[in-house]
């Protein structure tokens, strides 16, 4: 990102603009749509609620949630880590089980939307090693 180099084709096609993504449009339109529905305090109390199940689901199954959890700092994102397991591994694991989460910095991330509710949490309980 840092190197910027302006070369510009030798024939016509310099002029070619291309075209606007119509089809990701007309998604984040749908999409907008959509979780207006839901408002944006319920939304957002939503996915805390479905955060914070998580992180005592976690914790019970023997996690450290390394996630700040008090007042506003609460997030849909946590992040953790399963003392003496290596987080890819456990990343992978998780994703043959149909659970997506991210390892980043040697620990798991997870970030929930309004679409998880409880049995993805539960799901992600049951394929920790």
């Amino acid at each position: 990102y840092g190197h910027v180099e302006l070369k510009l084709k030798p024939t016509a096609d310099r002029y070619e603009g291309g075209s606007q993504n119509m089809v990701g449009c007309i998604g984040l339109a749908a999409s907008l749509e959509l979780l207006s529905e839901f408002g944006t305090p319920a939304l957002a109390e939503r996915i805390l609620a479905i955060t914070d199940l998580a992180c005592q689901r976690l914790v019970q199954a023997g996690a450290a949630v390394a996630s700040c959890r008090q007042g506003e700092h609460r997030s849909g994102i946590v992040a953790f880590e399963l003392p003496g397991k290596d987080a890819l591994a456990v990343k992978k694991r998780l994703l043959a089980a149909g659970v997506v989460a991210s390892a980043r910095g040697g620990k798991l991330r997870l970030a929930a939307h309004a679409y998880n509710d409880e049995s993805d949490v539960e799901r992600l309980v049951e394929a920790l090693p």
